[in-house]
C-alpha cells in the first residue's frame, strides 16, 4: 500500500497545475455531504458510461418543484448546455414563469429569512436570464461562492464577459442545497448576484448568518469589489 501511495504521489507531482486543480475539486466533491452521488457518477465515468444521467436529474428537479413549490413542471424538452468542464458539476433547472415571490415563500416554509423592506419582485428589474421559458445551466457545486471571482465588481465581471448567477437562481439553488444537506450556502461570504440588478443599477447580495439563523438579502453598488463579495459563474 505504501509503495502504491508513493507511485501516486510521484505521478501527481508531475501533473500540470491545471490538472492538479481538477483532481483537488474531485477530492473535495468525493468527501462532501453529497459524496454518495459523486462516487456514483465517478463509477459510471470509470466504466466509460455517461456519468450524468440527465433524465434522472430532470426528474429530481421536477420532484423538487413539486414538493417545495407545489408546481407540476416538465423539463423533458429543456435543452441542456454543453458542460464546459468537470469543475462545473451542478446542473440547475428553472421552470417557466417562476417568480421571486413564489421562491421566497418556499424558502420561508423551510427556514428563516430576514425581513426585507420592499417588494423584491418589483425592485429587481434586470436579469440576464428570464423565466419566459424553462431553462437549465451549470455552476460549480460549492457551499461558498466562487473564490476565483472574489474582488471583482459586477461592472468588472460584465466587462470580462463572465456569465453570472441571477438573484432568483441563487435563491433556488440555496433552497435546493438546503433540501439535500439541511445546511446553507454562503456562511462565510456573500453571493454577488451579478446577473441581476435593482432599480438604479444596484446588485443583489445573499448570505446566511449563523448568528441569527437567517438568510439575509442586501445590495451593493455595481462598482463595489471586496474579498467577501463573490459571484457564481454560470454556463448556460
Amino acid at each position: 500500500m505504501l509503495e502504491m501511495l508513493g507511485q501516486i504521489v510521484k505521478k501527481l507531482v508531475e501533473l500540470p497545475e491545471e490538472k492538479l486543480g481538477m483532481l483537488y475539486d474531485l477530492l473535495v466533491k468525493l468527501t462532501s455531504r453529497r459524496a454518495p452521488r459523486w462516487w456514483s457518477e465517478l463509477g459510471r465515468f470509470l466504466r466509460r458510461e455517461n456519468p450524468f444521467i440527465i433524465s434522472e436529474i430532470r426528474q429530481e428537479w421536477e420532484g423538487f418543484y413539486r414538493e417545495y413549490f407545489h408546481l407540476t413542471v416538465d423539463f423533458s424538452d429543456v435543452q441542456i448546455p454543453n458542460n464546459p468542464s468537470f469543475a462545473f458539476g451542478r446542473l440547475i433547472f428553472i421552470p417557466k414563469d417562476l417568480n421571486i415571490w413564489r421562491v421566497m415563500k418556499g424558502m420561508r416554509d423551510c427556514f428563516q429569512v430576514a425581513d426585507y423592506q420592499g417588494d423584491l419582485a418589483e425592485e429587481i428589474t434586470e436579469n440576464i436570464r428570464q423565466t419566459d421559458k424553462s431553462y437549465a445551466f451549470y455552476i460549480r457545486e460549492r457551499e461558498e461562492a466562487d473564490e476565483e471571482l472574489k474582488n471583482l465588481s459586477a461592472n468588472k465581471l460584465s466587462e470580462l464577459g463572465i456569465n453570472c448567477m441571477t438573484f432568483l437562481e441563487r435563491l433556488v439553488y440555496g433552497l435546493k442545497y438546503h433540501s439535500e444537506t439541511r445546511q446553507h450556502l454562503d456562511n462565510q461570504n456573500q453571493t454577488l448576484c451579478a446577473g441581476s440588478r435593482y432599480r438604479g443599477g444596484r446588485v443583489p447580495l445573499v448570505h446566511y448568518d449563523a448568528n441569527d439563523s437567517k438568510l439575509h438579502i442586501n445590495w451593493c453598488g455595481p462598482g463595489h469589489a471586496y474579498d467577501d463579495l463573490r459571484a457564481r459563474q454560470v454556463f448556460s
